[in-house]
Formats: C-alpha cells, sequence, structure tokens
C-alpha cells in the first residue's frame, strides 16, 4: 500500500516538473499584481495565463463600473445641497 501511495506520489512531482510544451515567449504577460497567483493553475493543468487575463479583465471592467458609480453619485451629490 505504501509502495502505491509513493508511487502516485512520484508521478504527481514528475508530472509538475516537466518541460512544458509552449514555446517560451519573450513578452511575459503583465497583469495585475494581486492575480499573479492564479498563473500556478498551470501547474495542474490549466491555462494559467489565461484565466489570470480574464480575471484581469472582469476587475478592470468591475473598478470602471465603480468609477463611474462615484463619479455618478458625487454629481447627484453636488446637485442636492440642503
Amino acid at each position: 500500500m505504501k509502495a502505491i501511495i509513493m508511487l502516485c506520489a512520484l508521478a504527481t512531482i514528475l508530472a509538475g516538473c516537466s518541460s512544458s510544451s509552449q514555446p517560451q515567449g519573450s513578452e511575459k504577460y503583465q497583469g495585475r499584481e494581486e492575480t499573479k497567483k492564479l498563473e500556478g493553475a498551470s501547474a495542474v493543468g490549466y491555462d494559467g495565463t489565461a484565466i489570470r487575463r480574464n480575471v484581469d479583465n472582469t476587475l478592470n471592467k468591475n473598478d470602471d463600473r465603480n468609477q463611474d458609480l462615484d463619479e455618478a453619485m458625487k454629481s447627484a451629490s453636488d446637485g442636492q445641497k440642503p
């Protein structure tokens, strides 16, 4: 039983350390700092850069929407003086 567990662990480690079949580009995606950890999904078979870009895009749209709402609230409150 221990041998099976050790073989599974070894296979997992070797699969995670295998070289990537994707070519190394000269420019790496420079997204938001807070989404940098999402690229770790590449270690388990997902496209971490694509996930990171998607989340960055969503966060950027959310920030833009929040800014629009803040400006609308400010202009509405400027128009109503007590």
